[in-house]
């Protein structure tokens, strides 16, 4: 659900950047608002893989986990990113730091379900 709801928003964001804001905004803020986009892309596949991974390993909670970090570093960094590219706000920009880190660990803990998985005989 998120990880269709975060791909179309990329999409959308993604548009109305090249078409709209590109020759609006300083360059060194449309290459922060593109960064915003592409991660936040990025992180919408990630997030789907972590959904098809609990269809087929539901006991797996570290997948779990790496979906609810996912969604909470794509809010927080990406989200912050783009607010702070079309505003200028510093408070968001200090936001992304902590989005980042959700982010990162979303996806150890992707690593740790392969791992488990990769130690069991499912």
């Amino acid at each position: 659900m998120f990880s269709g709801l975060f791909g179309a928003v990329g999409v959308i964001a993604g548009a109305v950047g090249t078409h709209l804001l590109q020759e609006r905004l300083p360059p060194a803020e449309f290459v922060v608002f593109t960064t915003a986009i592409t991660y936040l892309l990025l992180h919408s596949v990630a997030l789907f893989g972590c959904g098809v991974a609990l269809y087929s390993h539901a006991d797996n909670r570290w997948f779990k986990l790496a979906g609810v970090f996912l969604v909470t570093g794509i809010v927080l960094f990406c989200g912050s990113l783009i607010i702070r590219s079309v505003t200028g706000s510093l408070f968001s920009a200090k936001i992304a730091p902590v989005g980042g880190s959700a982010l990162i660990l979303g996806w150890l803990f992707i690593a740790i379900g392969g791992f488990r998985l990769a130690g069991t005989s499912e």
